[in-house]
Order: structure tokens, then C-alpha cells, then sequence
């Protein structure tokens, strides 16, 4: 007889859980994935519509139908080529930490910073948190003055006057 005690293991496989659902290593996986692949409808479909969003370096912060949903749809429109690069996964069964890069050339207008196809590579962290094979919040931290050196601003401490 075995005198050693067995112990369940620490390490977190992500996939389904015991009822069925997504875990939140999965789902975060999985809207990188669907906002790589500029697809909005299904990472709406990943997400409640009432999770709490607060992407804060942008100053946005709401539900996720009245402010997530314009932030994910300006970021697949204003970035053609928009590719989000996963460097690692932190989960427990509740939470996971992602650190990403998000990429792409910009084709449109985003967070009011005009069109000068400028390319982009941010690194971001983003803690998402899911219930019930659904995300229930997002918060998602970036150096908001490199994304505006990416994207060619120059100053933002001085008013510019155009036209």
C-alpha cells in the first residue's frame, strides 16, 4: 500500500468544464481568435451583454452592449488586418490573464485619432473574467502613449487646428 497522498494537479488544462460549459482559459483563447479573424458577431456571442468593459488607458468603461461593442467593432473596422498575438495564459477557474499584441495597419479612424495607415504592435494585458461558459468582464491595460506614437500622434498637450 502507497503511503503517498495524491493531490489534483495545480496546472489548469483549458477546454470544457464538468457542466458543459467553456472555461475562461478557453473563452479568452477563443476571442482572440474571433478578433483575429475580424469576426464581431462571434466574439459578441463569447461575451454577456451586460459584462462589465473597461478599457481603461481609452477612457472606456460600461456594460459591454453599450460600450464594448462600438470599442470591438471601431477595432475590427479600423484595422483591416487586425491580428491579435497570445504570449501566455494565467487562469484559474474564475479568471484568466492574457498578454497580447495587438496589430494592424490602420484603414480607418479609431479612438478619434485620424487615418494615416499607421502600423501598430501594442502590447496589452487584458483579465477577463467568465461565468457559465460566458464572459462576464473585461479589462484590458495598454500604454496609451505608444498606441498614439503608432498611429503618428504628435502631441497631445497642444490643440491642432485644421482646415
Amino acid at each position: 500500500m502507497s503511503t503517498r497522498a495524491q493531490f489534483a494537479s495545480l496546472a489548469h488544462v483549458p477546454g470544457v468544464l464538468p457542466d458543459g460549459h467553456q472555461d475562461v482559459q478557453a473563452l479568452a483563447l477563443k476571442l482572440c481568435e474571433r478578433l483575429s479573424a475580424r469576426d464581431f458577431e462571434g466574439a459578441k456571442a463569447l461575451i454577456l451583454a451586460d459584462a462589465a468593459v473597461d478599457f481603461g488607458p481609452a477612457g472606456i468603461c460600461g456594460s459591454f452592449s453599450e460600450e464594448g461593442t462600438k470599442f470591438f467593432r471601431d477595432l475590427i473596422s479600423a484595422f483591416p488586418d487586425l491580428r491579435l498575438t497570445v504570449h501566455s495564459v494565467v487562469a484559474d477557474s474564475e479568471t484568466a490573464v492574457i498578454e497580447i499584441t495587438v496589430e494592424g495597419t490602420q484603414g480607418a479612424d479609431f479612438l478619434g485619432i485620424h487615418n494615416q495607415q499607421k502600423h501598430i504592435d501594442v502590447d496589452q494585458a487584458w483579465v477577463i473574467t467568465a461565468a457559465r461558459g460566458r464572459i462576464t468582464s473585461i479589462r484590458a491595460y495598454w500604454c496609451q502613449t505608444q498606441l498614439h506614437r503608432r498611429l503618428g500622434v504628435k502631441r497631445l498637450d497642444q490643440i491642432s487646428i485644421t482646415g
